[in-house]
């Protein structure tokens, strides 16, 4: 596996009906891979992972390279599956063989990404975002965040359900809470008219724009004026926002589209059996519980992004009677045994204090480190398989009052 090597501990105990050891069948290295993926790969079925990065793989961080390495070393065409998942991370730069319009038309995202005119500290993000809906519409399969650090078979997730002939389910997503959704992770079949109109919802935003500031005040996002930090405090997502929350909802405006969509009482376009936007949103949409599959961490030691860069750092031959021992171990293996991925956060500009993803980007290596906890997280990726098949679900919840208008109706 690249240049980590194995770390001298074993499956606990308390986990070993949790999890098994395997033997991945991808003995690439870290740059043989990045040789494959930096070539052109035609898309040829719908299972496609999608990400993005502006300036192009090489170019991103590197333990978020190292993320998608493992996405090959899982789901890839050397691993144990039926069919393979082709890895792409598209950019913005047009002489590269992963240019992002070469797999989207111009007419699909916001003419500003067309011209490379974006200006704003978020141009990468919301680059990622404008692809995200137009890449699962004509092509199908899930768009990942480069901060997704992966656990299990994308198969085993949700797309097995998806593609089930007796399965209602077309789109899946993991839900913080009510129809709020975190866009880090969406797994789609090609072609699905949800997908089609949430993209064209949000693009509809970037009209005539360069950056995101001012788009609460579109009137079709006039539904979340009186939306704050509540709810999301309630169902224990504890971020230390700096920022009020019209700031955070103009970063996020494609989750507030998404929302929008699932509370229209109004037919879908272009859906084939009719339906209205919230029927297909309570019909058709797999949810799953972002908490506890996405942000395990979180859920596990809390919202400090410093504690968790110190826990991951925490080195293997520690006291295994210290607490910071058993702290480590605990939650590196509650991640490999329970989550589904671990979303890695910037919170740049956002919260007070920094995020796991930035004290990353400013020790290179510390995600395998020789001897700790990360070393280990990373290894487990690759050489421990989860045995559960389930997933933990969250109910797709009507909107307490839908409203009679169309998509684009204020």
């Amino acid at each position: 596996m690249g240049s980590i090597s194995k770390p001298d501990l074993n499956i606990p105990a308390e986990y070993a009906s949790a999890l098994k050891a395997i033997t991945p069948k991808d003995t690439r290295s870290d740059s043989e891979i990045l040789a494959t993926l930096n070539q052109y790969a035609p898309v040829t079925t719908e299972k496609n992972i999608w990400a993005f990065w502006d300036k192009g793989l090489e170019h991103m961080p590197g333990w978020c390279q190292r993320n998608v390495y493992d996405w090959v070393r899982i789901c890839g065409g050397h691993s144990d599956t039926p069919e393979p998942w082709t890895i792409r991370v598209l950019d913005a730069i047009p002489s590269s063989s992963n240019y992002a319009l070469n797999f989207v038309s111009p007419d699909q995202v916001p003419q500003s990404f067309v011209d490379g005119e974006m200006t704003g500290p978020y141009i990468g993000p919301h680059s990622a975002d404008f692809l995200r809906g137009a890449l699962l519409y004509n092509h199908g399969g899930v768009f990942m965040d480069v901060g997704n650090i992966l656990f299990r078979h994308l198969d085993k997730i949700a797309w097995n359900t998806l593609t089930s002939p007796t399965s209602p389910y077309r789109i899946a997503v993991p839900i913080m809470y009510d129809q709020v959704i975190s866009n880090s992770f969406v797994m789609s079949r090609k072609g699905d008219p949800f997908i089609k109109t949430w993209h064209d919802l949000f693009t509809s935003f970037w009209k005539g724009r360069k950056d995101h500031k001012g788009i609460m005040t579109d009137p079709l996002l006039s539904f979340a004026s009186n939306l704050n930090f509540d709810d999301s405090r309630q169902s224990n997502f504890h971020w230390d926002f700096k920022v009020d929350p019209v700031t955070v909802f103009e970063y996020i405006s494609q989750v507030m589209a998404f929302l929008r969509l699932t509370m229209l009482n109004t037919p879908l376009p272009n859906s084939e059996d009719g339906e209205t936007c919230a029927a297909y949103w309570q019909t058709h949409i797999f949810c799953f519980d972002s908490l506890q599959e996405c942000w395990g961490a979180e859920k596990t030691i809390g919202f400090n992004g410093q504690d968790f860069y110190d826990t991951l750092s925490t080195r293997t031959d520690t006291s295994p009677s210290s607490e910071e021992y058993k702290k480590a171990l605990n939650l590196v293996w509650r991640l490999l045994s329970k989550s589904s991925i671990q979303k890695i956060t910037h919170g740049k500009h956002l919260t007070v204090s920094k995020h796991l993803g930035a004290l990353w980007d400013e020790n290179e290596g510390k995600d395998v480190e020789p001897g700790t906890f990360a070393e280990l997280l990373r290894y487990g990726c690759t050489h421990f398989e989860q045995t559960r098949t389930d997933i933990v679900r969250m109910e797709a919840k009507p909107f307490k009052e839908l409203m009679d208008k169309g998509v684009f109706e204020p």
